[in-house]
């Protein structure tokens, strides 16, 4: 019987490990002590993986996602020389505590190595890998290195002697990996504009181009493309080739590498089933995929691939009941709502979550009524309001007392659902969403088709 993950395991590979796409990189312990040289296995991660790592049987490392959760500065044999000139740069750059958490890697105890782990964000919007990594080299590369690389297997985090560190320096090897995770989460972000580097010089297609429209298939039908090949009567090579790259980018792999994979599936896979493979075209078709790759790439924004869209939003059943609860009847009311637990829930870790003024007015109500709805939630006792906040420095905090629940994120195809009405549909019938919301019929017709 396979392995099966518990949930809290599954939100750290989703979060931590990229997805289940190869390669992936073990370090073991030796039978003198000594840890092994990596291992790169042409393999994906697995269930088995993600459990043996955070079980302490070995390390396991894999390559950058495109949209990584964390980035760290890797500190290897510390001088107090180099430690001075880091956390010097932290205070010019304005990268306070709550910015960062340390932790040991496995070879501390000999030579004090460790990382420090940073969460980065560009107008509180994610960055890409190239994005980040740029930054970062730009800042601190002359006295550290800095994790992930493009092509370099990178140790996920929580394993086996991989501990917090205190920010008076005391070790927290009590501290379970769920409790570990759990303090990684809480990291703020790092705006990048506030590094050395001359962001608006750069061009940043991921956030500046405007997303066209578009659309792919389900990942179980784009796997079974893969495994299969292109097939008589079935979509072109250039459709398939279109799927496969969206299905990679839904995965986290970068561009090149998702391009590397598509050209040897279709030298693999063809099937016979394509004219310009049959005449030996393969400039022309490698050309190809390399403009499909660009274009797919530079133009996500505000899409994001799988398990950072899921980071940016969530909502559980419990969520819609609860919104149902406080405002009973009243659509108008719940969409808003659910709309701010959907931001909520996935920052849920911090004490107070900030909250930007734009998402307010913008994603939750508008800008003449979002004022009102707050004030709706804190005299419902439901919103806690941390007013201190500095103008153009950091946004005001909010704490919202949400149901604790176990249940799993509403989802389609492997992405959280957060819009108000498509997440009913999905998680309820017809009927069960009337009993449930209180809502009126000539509403519900408006938004779902007879059942």
């Amino acid at each position: 019987m396979p392995d099966q993950l518990s949930p809290a395991q599954k939100t750290f590979s989703k979060l931590f490990a990229r997805e289940y796409t190869a390669p992936h990189g073990r370090q073991y312990v030796g039978r003198t002590g000594e840890r092994t040289e990596w291992s790169t296995y042409d393999q994906p991660t697995s269930d088995r993986l993600i459990k043996g790592h955070l079980n302490g049987e070995f390390w396991l490392g894999t390559r950058a996602p495109w949209y990584p959760l964390l980035f760290n500065l890797d500190i290897d044999k510390p001088t107090p020389e180099k430690l001075d000139k880091i956390y010097e740069r932290f205070d010019r750059y304005g990268i306070s505590e709550s910015q960062r958490v340390k932790m040991t890697s496995p070879s501390f105890k000999e030579h004090g190595n460790h990382r420090i782990y940073l969460r980065l964000e560009r107008n509180e919007r994610p960055v890409t890998f190239a994005r980040g990594y740029e930054a970062l080299k730009n800042s601190f590369a002359d006295v550290c290195e800095i994790y992930p690389q493009k092509n370099r297997i990178d140790r996920v985090p929580c394993g086996k002697n991989q501990d917090l560190i205190s920010d008076d320096g005391q070790i927290l090897n009590r501290l379970s990996w769920r409790q570990e995770m759990h303090h990684l989460l809480k990291v703020d972000p790092t705006p990048i504009e506030n590094l050395p580097i001359q962001l608006d010089l750069l061009p940043d297609p991921e956030l500046e181009t405007n997303d066209q429209p578009r659309t792919w298939k389900p990942k179980t039908e784009v796997a079974e493309l893969i495994k299969n090949g292109l097939q008589a009567g079935g979509i072109t090579r250039s459709e398939a080739q279109y799927e496969i790259l969206n299905y990679y980018w839904r995965a986290g792999l970068q561009p090149v590498e998702a391009a590397e994979k598509v050209k040897i599936w279709i030298r693999t896979q063809h099937n016979g089933f394509s004219d310009e493979v049959n005449a030996g075209l393969w400039g022309r078709i490698d050309a190809h995929i390399d403009r499909q790759a660009a274009w797919i790439w530079a133009r996500p924004a505000p899409i994001y691939p799988d398990s950072t869209h899921s980071l940016q939003g969530a909502l559980t059943r419990a969520d819609l009941e609860f919104a149902a609860k406080v405002f009973p009847g009243n659509a108008v009311r719940q969409k808003q709502l659910t709309a701010l637990i959907a931001y909520y829930r996935p920052r849920r870790h911090h004490d107070f979550v900030f909250i930007p003024v734009w998402f307010w007015r913008d994603e939750v109500a508008h800008k003449d009524t979002y004022k009102k709805l707050v004030a709706d939630l804190e005299s419902k006792g439901i919103l806690e309001v941390n007013r201190h906040y500095q103008r153009g420095e950091f946004c005001r905090r909010y704490k919202l007392k949400l149901p604790a629940t176990s249940q799993q994120p509403i989802q389609r195809d492997d992405r959280n659902v957060t819009e108000f009405y498509d997440a009913l549909g999905i998680a309820y019938t017809r009927r069960e969403i009337a009993a449930v919301t209180g809502l009126n019929e000539r509403t519900l017709r408006r938004h779902f088709t007879k059942t």
